[in-house]
């Protein structure tokens, strides 16, 4: 294994990080947050100087990475940038501690959305400037996540993501990573600055819009106000906000074959039928189940939010339009099962992911298929493409740590004081990269700024493995892994 190798991409992605530190520098000059100004420049600095060590320490070495040294890269660099990240959190007025930095900046780069911010109103809009900036870099790097390593590897079932673009060398992980970028920037960029626009003409102030579709096309779900979306009381803001959702957790290999002259992919994407199924069955669910328990209720405003949140949580972006608090238990329970199962592969969505359980189905299917004819061969189809058994004992294997992973990290947060449905809320939020999720399924929890540094610890470490498929990290405490 070439450490040197490694080192170099990290010192590589830390460069990367520091300039786009410059760009919140910018933006608290712009405001006249001067003291933000030389935070966001000091930790450019620091963060360029770490970076441009390590590259040049290892200038000369080999660029391509083997299999090991990939999975091993994807978890340092989900752990390490971002203690860099937080640098401008830690020295702003608006968190306590490096762990709530820490925190902050983790919740971020996996997507996930989880905040430890509670006064909103006196916070920089610098720092939120970069809390929602670093969601959209994190988003961008889960796509190529995806892309490069997981389809290539066959993480938890992913052999079957198969993507039309451009990828570099099939067993060569560093040009299938440039490709990656190459192939997904643009989508991404273009549907952040249509998001901005909608937004800003549906009446939002042009820096709420860019931060929003920051948070929106990353499915990171940060907001800028302790109401979130609700704060605004605007239906075009959700409708909006609805749409570019809906993007964010579709495959985005979708979107380039559609760029390219092939819009029937989405029709034919199974996860796409399959979310569509979900979704319109959640809300179909929760709408009746709300009004049964307030009859004679405004019935376009409770579907309105209801088709918000239900969107927002199968796309685990987190977004709140409405108080959830008055609605029965049997939406919460509808919702953890929607942020549980998450958004399509190749997406900047979490959970299990739509692929997973569509195999799942249909194993489900075929087995009673096979009731009357035990020894017939059914075989399961994704797509035009039979699934071999290795991909369907990835998945379950994948299902298998997962559930064993919530259970785990469930019990350590009750432990650390959570009751057991704030314990199973945010467990489950941080594993499927859903924070926000936590606050609508779970209204009266209270948050994750009041959680102990040991508990904010351990959802860290949930955040990150939730990002990187569990099985990529399991891969690596394995004994063979590290064997020559």
């Amino acid at each position: 294994m070439s450490f040197a190798t490694i080192f170099a991409a990290i010192g590589r992605g830390l460069v990367l990080l520091a300039g786009a530190m410059v760009v919140p520098a910018a933006v608290a000059l712009g405001f006249e947050e001067y003291p933000q100004v030389l935070t966001f420049l000091v930790a450019a600095a620091l963060t360029s100087f770490v970076g441009g060590g390590l590259a040049i320490a290892t200038r000369g070495t080999a660029q391509d990475a083997s299999k090991r040294e990939g999975f091993l890269l994807a978890v340092l660099l989900w752990l390490l940038l971002p203690f860099f990240a937080a640098l401008p959190l830690y020295f702003s007025p608006s968190f306590a501690s490096p762990t709530d930095a820490y925190f902050e900046a983790v919740s971020g780069l996996t997507t996930t959305g989880a905040t430890v911010l509670v006064d909103f109103a006196s916070a920089p809009r610098s720092v939120l400037f970069w809390r929602a900036m670093v969601g959209w870099i994190g988003g961008l790097s889960t796509i190529v996540f995806a892309l490069a390593l997981l389809s290539l590897y066959g993480i938890g079932g992913m052999q079957l993501y198969r993507s039309a673009m451009p990828r570099g060398e099939r067993d060569a992980l560093m040009p299938r990573l440039v490709e990656g970028v190459r192939s997904v920037w643009k989508i991404y960029l273009g549907l952040t600055l249509a998001c901005t626009a909608a937004l800003w003409v549906s009446g939002m102030p042009p820096f709420e819009a860019l931060t929003h579709a920051f948070s929106t096309l990353s499915t990171t779900g940060f907001g800028n106000h302790a109401g979130s979306v609700a704060a605004f009381a605007n239906p075009a803001v959700e409708i909006v906000l609805i749409v570019f959702m809906l993007a964010a957790a579709l495959n985005f290999t979708l979107h380039w074959a559609a760029l390219h002259g092939a819009p029937g992919a989405y029709v034919r994407d199974p996860e796409l039928r399959l979310l569509a199924v979900l979704g319109l069955a959640a809300l179909a669910a929760t709408y009746l189940a709300v009004g049964l328990s307030e009859p004679g209720g405004p019935w376009q405003t409770t579907l309105r939010h209801l088709l918000f949140t239900v969107v927002s949580v199968m796309t685990t972006t987190g977004f709140a339009a409405a108080d959830a608090s008055a609605w029965p238990l049997f939406v919460p329970a509808v919702l953890l099962a929607l942020v549980l199962v998450g958004g399509s592969t190749g997406s900047t969505a979490g959970g299990l992911k739509l692929m997973r359980m569509l195999l799942f189905l249909k194993q489900a299917g075929r087995e009673l298929a096979r009731l009357p004819h035990p020894h017939g061969v059914v075989r399961i189809r994704y797509g035009e493409r039979v699934v071999p058994d290795a991909a369907m004992v990835a998945a379950w294997s994948f299902f298998f740590f997962f559930v064993v992973a919530l259970a785990g990290l469930a019990g350590v947060l009750a432990l650390a004081g959570l009751e057991f449905r704030g314990a199973l809320t945010m467990a489950a939020a941080a594993l499927s990269n859903a924070g926000p999720v936590a606050g609508i399924i779970d209204p009266a929890g209270g948050g994750y700024a009041p959680l102990g540094a040991a508990a904010k610890w351990a959802l860290c470490l949930a955040m990150v493995l939730g990002r990187l498929e569990l099985l990529a990290l399991l891969v690596l405490v394995r004994r063979s892994f590290w064997r020559r």
